[in-house]
């Protein structure tokens, strides 16, 4: 993987997240671009890049949020390494899968990063906390599987040069 575009896109995918994603609020949730294109990268590469677009993804997370520093950077990673090693090789570049990615690391994100505040008692009420973990979970997915889709189809943009596992066709472009 070519480190250089990866992070441009990372960049403005924290700039979207941090701005413009807020304005897509469904109830009290959002969309998590973050975590959309952490599935769609480590879908496609070996668990040791996975790991480092995770920490990437992670530690632009962690400059915007209120929470322990680290603790995205660190979680981020672990689960890009783990979507990267766990990817089905027959069905990585579809639709569902992504989505389905996404849904997990949304899932896992919001949860973790919901801890820190949950213990302090400062956190959301638990109905609240489901609530919204879904919405943006489902939301999520959502968005991941419309920025796959760009991903998979122009990996050239995005570093992901010569591998013929992203495509939905299964043929290198």
């Amino acid at each position: 993987m070519r480190w250089f575009p990866f992070v441009l896109v990372a960049v403005l995918a924290v700039l979207v997240q941090t701005t413009l994603a807020r304005l897509a609020l469904c109830g009290d949730a959002f969309p998590d671009v973050l975590a959309a294109l952490l599935a769609t990268f480590a879908l496609g590469v070996v668990p040791a890049d996975g790991f480092v677009a995770g920490a990437v993804l992670g530690f632009g997370r962690d400059l915007f949020t209120i929470g322990p520093l680290g603790l995205a950077t660190g979680v981020s990673a672990v689960l890009g390494w783990a979507v990267s090693r766990k990817r089905p090789a027959a069905s990585a570049g579809s639709v569902l899968t992504r989505a389905a990615f996404a849904f997990a690391c949304s899932v896992v994100l919001s949860l973790a990063l919901a801890v820190p505040e949950v213990v302090s008692g400062h956190g959301p009420d638990n109905p609240l906390l489901v609530r919204r973990t879904a919405l943006t979970a489902a939301m999520t997915a959502l968005i991941a599987a419309l920025i796959g889709a760009l991903v998979w189809r122009k990996a050239r943009w995005f570093g992901l040069r010569r591998r013929s596992e992203f495509s939905d066709g299964g043929e290198g472009r």
